[in-house]
This record gives structure tokens, sequence and C-alpha cells, in this order.
């Protein structure tokens, strides 16, 4: 005979989830997992469990748009076609000309 082994009416006899050991129905608590646990198997929540992030904005607060688009120009450096000095759709696979780095576009 156990502990729980006596008449109660309108009262069961049930296990904790937990220890295992026998105990009336009204004597167990449902935890937050929605187990039946006994008094001191009791256990509480994390609070870690109950942090959320802050909702992050997506959108930047105003943008603009540049009223004229800047076109790269062709010069005489912007033609020749060594790598990283000609402008792109400018420079030339023929084009032979000093190469000045002063100047501009160059």
């Amino acid at each position: 005979m156990g502990r729980a082994d006596f008449l109660k009416l309108g009262d069961w006899n049930a296990t904790c989830s937990m220890c295992g050991f026998k105990f009336k129905a009204s004597e167990l608590t449902k935890n937050w997992q929605g187990q039946y646990r006994c008094r001191s198997c009791q256990e509480s929540r994390h609070p870690q469990e109950f942090v959320r992030a802050l909702a992050e904005k997506e959108t930047p607060e105003w943008v603009q748009h540049p009223s004229d688009v800047m076109l790269p120009q062709c010069n005489l450096n912007g033609r020749c076609a060594i790598p990283d000095v000609g402008t792109p759709d400018c420079a030339l696979p023929d084009w032979i000309e000093t190469y000045d780095p002063t100047a501009p576009g160059g």
C-alpha cells in the first residue's frame, strides 16, 4: 500500500511524470509542458524563453533619387586599354596613347 492508496471521493490515483511516485490527482499540477507533476518536481520556465527580439525596420527612413545620371566621359586616358585605367565602353583595344596618370579620368 502506498501513500495515495486510500479512498477519496471524486479523486483518483495518478503518477508524477518526473519522479514516477503515486499521488492523488488533486495533488498534481499541470506544468508549462502539459505534464502533471507533484509539488517537489514542479519547475518554472526559464526567463530567457520569454525574451523576444525587437522587430527590425527593413526600410530606410528616406531615400533620394539623383536628379541627373552621371555617365562616364570618354577622354584620352579612358580610351586606352590598360586594365583599371580605361573607361568602360570607351576603351579601344588598339588605341596607343601615352598614359598620363595626372589627367582627369586617369
